[in-house]
């Protein structure tokens, strides 16, 4: 099976959720995708690299909900729930931090798109052992 570079109408195939979303932002998010998952990964992989990380990517940024219904972005109410509290209604978002444990690695783990890109990436390139 040969490598073909992911389209907006390949991705909303694989990802649904994101039919709102215009093809001209998916296309500019799958461009930086295709730049950062490159020649040097598994041709296996590449395409669903590049797609999960489009879809990380795009859900950072709010969408589809920014599109669907207008909110700002990620920081208006979208992401990870970090807590949650009833009475009194408060909720607080996960923000993704260059700081702790994992780095700038960690902020994939704030969507589900994102874990599984780094599941990817880690089986393209392993950690290196040090004896």
């Amino acid at each position: 099976m040969a490598y073909e570079t992911p389209t907006p109408t390949t991705f909303k195939a694989r990802f649904p959720e994101f039919t709102a979303v215009s093809d001209a932002l998916v296309q500019l998010v799958l461009n930086d995708a295709i730049d950062q998952v490159g020649d040097t990964w598994l041709e296996r992989d590449r395409a669903r690299a590049q797609m999960l990380l489009a879809a990380h990517i795009l859900t950072m940024e709010g969408e589809p909900g920014r599109t669907e219904n207008g909110s700002s972005g990620a920081t208006a109410g979208t992401g990870i729930i970090k807590r949650d509290k009833v009475g009194d209604v408060e909720t607080e978002f996960a923000t993704p931090s260059s700081s702790g444990s994992g780095g700038a690695l960690s902020a994939y783990g704030l969507t589900f798109y994102g874990q599984q890109y780094l599941e990817l990436l880690r089986k393209n390139f392993p950690a290196v052992a040090v004896v």
